[in-house]
């Protein structure tokens, strides 16, 4: 295995409909979708590590919110995402859109921001998640599936 290799496989036609269905489920919080995703539902013990521009922090699965996936002002909330593009290959599935977000106890006019994020799977499991426009990046912790870390 060459120095950047690590163990992958082909993303299925049922983890591409997972991830669609998360986006639909993402709002103010992670919805039941995106947190079986990040194994939010196995007691929310697993350990991801968040990435973001000046910052990194080590958060329960069960401490993930849907302002983990992107960055925005601490005054402001996601209220809507809408994917319009999903493109599959090998271990990734990547997604394009945008999400409507709004400033909390304020205004209730949203702004839209376009979103490019790009998930990584070992089989069915989720290994790390990369907002690429915002620079934020969540990677597994605590795998002992056998896949690598992201």
């Amino acid at each position: 295995m060459g120095l950047f290799s690590r163990k992958v496989g082909r993303v299925g036609a049922d983890v591409v409909e997972r991830v669609r269905r998360a986006y639909r489920g993402l709002g103010p919080g992670l919805g039941p979708t995106a947190s079986a995703l990040f194994d939010q539902g196995d007691g929310g013990n697993g350990l991801w590590l968040r990435l973001a521009p000046r910052s990194q922090r080590l958060l329960r699965a069960a401490d993930l919110s849907s302002t983990d996936l992107f960055v925005l002002p601490p005054a402001w909330e996601v209220t809507e995402v809408v994917p319009r593009r999903v493109v599959t290959g090998r271990d990734r599935v990547t997604v394009s859109g945008f999400m409507r977000c709004r400033p909390r106890g304020g205004s209730w006019e949203k702004v839209q921001v376009p979103f490019l994020h790009s998930w990584t799977f070992c089989g069915d499991r989720i290994q790390g998640f990369q907002s690429v426009l915002d620079e934020v990046e969540l990677r597994r912790r605590d795998d002992a599936s056998g896949c690598d870390a992201a």
